[in-house]
């Protein structure tokens, strides 16, 4: 490693001497230089997934990289496809796959840019290297030095700190400099919640407190409080590599693909719901299993909307809350959580793409002992291996994640359970005992729905201790992709740069609390002192609270799943509606969810078996 980053020379090259001496030996032999230089960025490159290697299980040969240049000018131009051709030969040599950089649709893990200035990341090639890069992916800038240039000179405006960690600069010679800038894996709302002071600087104070509860995660020196939540997001985030999202066809479309994550991942992903509470996956799910769903509680949801408010004896105005003769009850398909959001479980259109899809994935899973009952949970057992192609319901890496949460084991002590013989068990073979995973379900928030009360979905069951294993979960997704161009749409902002989504939309999202499974951080964040008198530690509390609170951006195939005992609430849907007369659902957010407990726990939602909404 520092022999190949040796070519880029040491701190004394600044000096006329070496300048001079370099340059003559660069126009003798540029090829030298072309090889030192790629050598240097492909061993860093190398190092770098190598290091992952360990934490994600995917190999150095199914990363997948793009090279392009993207260089004006005869001469640099020449100079730059050059270096292009043989870094790809370098990375190739190093057993890693390699996309051409003006493929406009293959995704890449990293990506190597070739510029002869921070003027050439405008470029339409910059660009759609950027967006095809995927989340946690990383760049590496090689930059054409002018003569008398300084790194100094260089922007990276296209880099904006929304979608990009802090850029750093690998190293320099009198010809290249070599930058590397990380994609956040995760994006946050940041045009959500604004009464959140989140552009401060966190105090003393508070980070110590933070960091006596939150363990080994610390609050970096002249950290602001988004700069802090970007990070944490992208701390409970797994990105699958290029690779994990092609595992498995499942159309003919060109993304009809299914992401199934490495044992690797699968295991991370269960230790970030056991430590923090949720984890979020990006990608896991094809967009054509879940925007449908999306779509068809829409349409059930608008039905319900004009049945409720023609309704013969009690007419309800959904949209209207304020102004109708009669409050919203809770009914057998549909619960109210606060005014213009409400629980749709069920609907006409729900029941029909549930049973197509259900009777299909029985059948991809025959021999799995898998029994569909309508609205009914479904029994997990250790033998449900899941299926990509029919349903996300039962996606195999979501269900390899459920039953390692419901089900932590210990090696040295499992064989003692002799219970597990009762009732025509099979022992104590330490399998993953069944758990209940409910039907698709949607919660509509509509425009105008405002933040909710910060709350937890479930107690803990027993006080004793901090934290119990999981009892009780849920699985989100979004049941609608966030548009770019909302021409058709203007009731929604969201915002891009540079065809890139920044995570901020007035449609709103989950904030979740971070490390709020736990008894004791929910203790420091919400309740007050014995003696009544709590006027010193409401500040420090409310400050902590926006510290620790997440608005985790979530696109068509993201996934999150949350211990239901962790602080949470919706998050206020500021779009305007339908401003057009032509599309009543215009700026609605149709969140899905599974709702996921273990076998022996039920729930007692607030729904009306009697009364039906259609």
């Amino acid at each position: 490693m520092d022999a190949a980053w040796g070519a880029f020379g040491s701190d004394s090259d600044d000096s006329d001497d070496d300048s001079t001496a370099d340059k003559n030996e660069q126009a003798q032999q540029p090829n030298v230089l072309f090889e030192s230089t790629s050598a240097a960025v492909t061993v860093a490159i190398t190092q770098y997934f190598a290091s992952l290697t360990k934490t994600t299980g995917v190999g150095l040969g199914e990363r997948v990289l793009a090279v392009t240049s993207v260089v004006y000018g005869d001469e640099c131009g020449e100079e730059a496809g050059e270096l292009k051709t043989m870094m790809t030969e370098w990375v190739i040599r190093r057993g890693m796959k390699v996309v051409a950089g003006d493929d406009g649709s293959s995704a890449c893990d990293a990506a190597v840019l070739i510029v002869g200035d921070t003027k050439d990341l405008q470029s339409d090639s910059s660009l759609n290297i950027r967006r095809r890069l995927v989340p946690g992916g990383t760049v590496w800038l090689i930059i054409k030095r002018q003569e008398n240039e300084s790194d100094n000179n260089n922007s990276f405006d296209c880099f904006p700190g929304s979608i990009w960690e802090e850029i750093s600069c690998v190293s320099t010679s009198s010809s290249y400099s070599v930058h590397k800038i990380q994609k956040r894996a995760c994006l946050v709302n940041a045009m959500s919640c604004p009464w959140m002071d989140k552009k401060s600087i966190i105090g003393k104070e508070v980070a110590l407190a933070a960091e006596k509860k939150c363990g080994n995660f610390k609050v970096a020196k002249n950290e602001s409080y988004l700069q802090f939540e970007l990070r944490a997001a992208s701390r409970v985030t797994i990105v699958p590599s290029v690779a994990e999202r092609m595992r498995e066809k499942i159309s003919s479309t060109d993304e009809g693909y299914a992401t199934i994550l490495t044992d690797t991942n699968i295991k991370h992903a269960i230790e970030k719901l056991r430590d923090h509470g949720l984890v979020i996956i990006k990608g896991l799910l094809p967009p054509e299993q879940t925007i449908p769903w999306g779509n068809v509680v829409l349409e059930d949801f608008t039905t319900a909307v004009e049945a409720l408010k023609n309704h013969q004896s009690r007419p309800v105005d959904l949209l209207n809350p304020d102004k109708g003769q009669f409050e919203p009850l809770s009914y057998k398909e549909m619960a109210m959580r606060e005014d213009l959001r409400v629980d749709l479980r069920s609907g006409p259109s729900m029941e029909k793409l549930r049973s197509q899809e259900n009777n299909l994935a029985s059948e991809a899973m025959a021999g799995n002992n898998v029994i569909d009952v309508g609205s009914q949970p479904t029994i997990i057992t250790a033998d449900t291996m899941g299926t990509a192609g029919s349903s996300w319901r039962y996606h195999p890496s979501i269900l390899a994640i459920l039953k390692g949460l419901f089900n932590p084991r210990d090696d040295s002590l499992y064989k003692g359970n002799f219970g597990r013989w009762n009732f025509g068990g099979n022992g104590p073979d330490g399998s993953p005992q069944p758990f209940r995973l409910g039907q698709i379900g949607s919660v509509v928030s509509c425009p105008g729905s405002g933040d909710q009360a910060i709350h937890a979905d479930t107690p803990h069951l027993f006080e004793h201790t901090d934290c119990h294993p999981c009892h009780y979960c849920n699985v989100f997704t979004p049941g609608y992709k966030v548009a770019n161009d909302q021409t058709d749409n203007p009731s929604v902002q969201n915002e891009f740069v540079d065809g890139l989504w920044t995570g901020s939309s007035t449609m709103g999202g989950t904030a979740l609390v971070y490390d709020s499974h736990r008894l004791s951080v929910s203790a420091m964040l919400l309740a007050e002192s014995d003696d009544g008198n709590d006027n010193d530690n409401a500040s420090l509390r409310r400050q902590l609270l926006e510290l620790l609170t997440l608005r985790p951006a979530l696109d068509a195939g993201d996934i999150l799943i949350f211990d239901n005992r962790t602080l949470h609430y919706g998050i206020a849907n500021t779009s305007k509606g339908d401003t057009t007369g032509k599309d009543s659902n215009a700026g609605r957010r149709p969140m899905l969810y599974l709702n996921v407990t273990q076998s022996w726990f039920h729930d007692p939602k607030n729904w009306d078996d009697r009364e039906s909404v259609y």
